[in-house]
């Protein structure tokens, strides 16, 4: 199971994927004399990016990933400066070969474009279910109990009321209760 990987000026070599994803990065980087560190990524013909830098178990088999007799062209991925709001931020996607086409190009930077806005979209979304304060719960839950027990005076404990407010009906057996404890009380 091979795959073809293009860089640089017109070069190209092919690459085994019936191994670990991790394997299989370092190869690359190693044949088109990238740096172990360096964000990659690869794409196929029509620019559609495989999103490789984003797996999270580099253990599993790189067939997982990649289609076999498949051309790819190695991208670098640019993120934002380190220490800054915008370090996971995505900046670009550059390939790495001289005269990308130029519908290539297009297709990477749609992709960035789309990346960053889900990525701040989802930013966004975390924000708004934020965990609330303990002031909020506090109140709130005053607010509940202040609302139960105001204007409620004539419901018994027993009967209890509806969860629109409305006081529960009693049966039989409850009403007996009720009725022996206020015997009870008057005597």
């Amino acid at each position: 199971m091979f795959i073809t990987i293009k860089h640089g000026d017109n070069q190209q070599f092919l690459a085994n994927i019936n191994c670990s994803f991790l394997l299989l990065m370092n190869y690359i980087r190693d044949k088109a004399g990238l740096d172990k560190s360096e964000l990659i990524d690869l794409c196929e013909e029509n620019g559609t990016l495989k999103l490789l830098f984003l797996v999270k178990f580099p253990e599993e088999s790189a067939t997982k990933f990649l289609t076999p007799r498949i051309t790819y062209y190695i991208c670098r991925v640019e993120r934002g400066a380190p220490g800054t709001k915008q370090e996971n931020g995505y900046r670009a996607f550059h390939p790495i070969f001289k005269q990308p086409p130029l519908d290539l190009i297009d297709s990477l930077r749609n992709q960035c474009d789309f990346l960053e806005r889900s990525r701040l979209k989802m930013l966004r979304n975390q924000d708004g279910k934020k965990p609330p304060t303990m002031e909020a719960l506090l109140s709130s839950m005053a607010g509940q109990v202040v609302g139960r027990s105001a204007g409620k005076a004539g419901v018994s404990a027993v009967g209890g009321t509806d969860e629109d407010g409305a006081p529960r009906k009693l049966t039989g057996a409850t009403k007996g209760r009720m009725e022996a404890s206020r015997k009870d009380k008057h005597r």
